[in-house]
């Protein structure tokens, strides 16, 4: 009631002011001529109704004077800050392959044959004959070649993180920063294989086999006589060739963390950085090395072979049963060469923080690894060479004639045998995995 008394005088005494007013206007009015007086009197009552609004809008002006916000006047709320790197990862992996594979051949004699050589005329000689003899193999199972240009996967960088956390001024509370840096990884892999494979001969001699030599002629010669006899083998499974130019995975860098906070009035910060994990990871594994070679030429078993008779002047004819033939084996490593390695001038964590007022710091450097794996090899494989002679052969020799020399007779020889599982030549240039540095960590007050 009291409120509604208050206006109801002040709205009479504004009414009164203005009857008074507007009194005094007309009085003017009638005794001005002049056109800018008219309009300035005329304009007056606006004027009048404005300044009745001035008061509540200054009362608002005066209200958002108080209430300014931070950012006006370089003041700001505490704040919690919380930052994290995430995963960076390079990864590069070289995995390429010329290896040899599986090779079989087989010129094996057959078994349970029979040969029997044709007679001479009367002054012919007599027919050879031959049974189950084996033929020649071939097996091959080399490794290829390989040849790269230079690897680069180096020079690689982690996070880099900025923090300012502001002022802290005005009668805000402290700073809350977290940093996180993450974990950052380079990995290199270069796997490369030219290495033999299986390589198998077969060119043995057959069993069980018969073969008579042809008699010979009035002058002629006993005809010759062959039973399962070994044949010619050959096998190889030798490395490849594997050319590398350099390789390069250094150079790399960790996380870039700065920080920076402090306050107008020294508030103190609380700042707990970890740099992380940083991780270098180069891993070269080569190899050329031999593969395994087998070669068979053994002679056939339980052979039987008869030569010829010879003539009146005529010579008796040989006779052969399970000899064993040739056989040749290499598995020899193969050349590898490789340019410089480069793993190393790698760099941590640099941390860096400023601004500390008063504040806890806590900074974990995190963990900077740097590993180099290099694992290069040409060995020789396995070769096997077997041209052994066979077992429970019988071999007669013709008789000879009149005049003539009684045939020789032959059985389970061993034939020729040869073998080689040679290392083979590694060339690698310069490897460098040192030049690194830790974490470079640098606290301002």
């Amino acid at each position: 009631m009291a409120i509604e008394q208050r206006q109801a005088a002040a709205s009479r005494h504004i009414d009164g002011t203005n009857e008074r007013h507007e009194r005094q206007e007309t009085e003017m009015t009638t005794q001005t001529t002049s056109p800018a007086t008219r309009f300035i009197l005329q304009a007056r009552p606006k004027l009048l109704a404005g300044l009745r609004v001035v008061p509540v809008a200054m009362l608002l002006i005066g209200a958002a004077s108080a209430a300014a916000p931070a950012g006006a006047t370089g003041c700001s709320a505490a704040a919690n800050v919380a930052v994290s790197g995430g995963a960076v990862s390079n990864r590069t992996t070289v995995d390429l392959s010329a290896d040899g594979g599986e090779a079989f051949a087989d010129a094996e004699g057959g078994n349970n044959n029979t040969a029997t050589g044709g007679a001479g005329g009367a002054n012919g000689d007599g027919g050879d004959a031959a049974a189950g003899n084996g033929g020649v193999a071939v097996a091959q199972a080399n490794g290829g070649m390989i040849d790269l240009d230079d690897i680069n996967s180096g020079n690689n960088a982690g996070n880099t993180i900025v923090a300012s956390v502001g002022s802290a001024g005005c009668g805000s509370g402290a700073r809350n920063l977290s940093i996180d840096g993450g974990r950052v990884s380079n990995e290199t892999t270069v796997r490369l294989s030219a290495d033999g494979g299986t390589a198998v001969a077969n060119a043995e001699g057959g069993n069980n086999n018969s073969a008579t030599g042809g008699a010979g002629g009035a002058n002629g010669d006993g005809g010759d006589a062959d039973a399962g006899n070994g044949g010619v083998a050959v096998a190889q499974a030798n490395g490849g060739a594997i050319t590398v130019g350099d390789i390069n995975s250094g150079a790399n860098r960790g996380n870039t963390i700065v920080a920076s906070f402090g306050g107008w009035f020294g508030r103190a910060a609380n700042v707990r950085i970890n740099g992380g994990t940083v991780r270098n990871e180069t891993t070269v594994r080569i190899s050329a090395d031999g593969g395994t070679a087998v070669a068979n030429a053994e002679g056939g078993n339980n052979n039987t072979a008869t030569g010829g008779a010879g003539g009146a002047n005529g010579d008796g004819g040989d006779a052969a049963a399970g000899n064993g033939g040739v056989a040749t084996a290499e598995a020899n490593g193969g050349a590898v060469t490789v340019g410089a390695i480069n793993s190393g001038g790698n760099s941590g964590n640099t941390i860096v923080v400023q601004g500390g007022q008063g504040g806890n710091v806590n900074i974990d450097g995190g963990t900077v690894s740097n590993e180099t794996t290099i694992d290069i090899s040409a060995n020789g494989g396995t070769a096997v060479a077997n041209a052994d002679g066979g077992n429970n052969n019988t071999a007669t020799g013709g008789a000879g004639g009149a005049n003539g020399d009684g045939g020789d007779a032959s059985a389970g020889n061993g034939g020729v045998a040869q073998a080689e599982a040679n290392g083979g030549t590694i060339t690698v240039g310069e490897i460098n995995s040192g030049g690194n540095e830790g974490n470079t960590i640098i606290v301002g007050g």
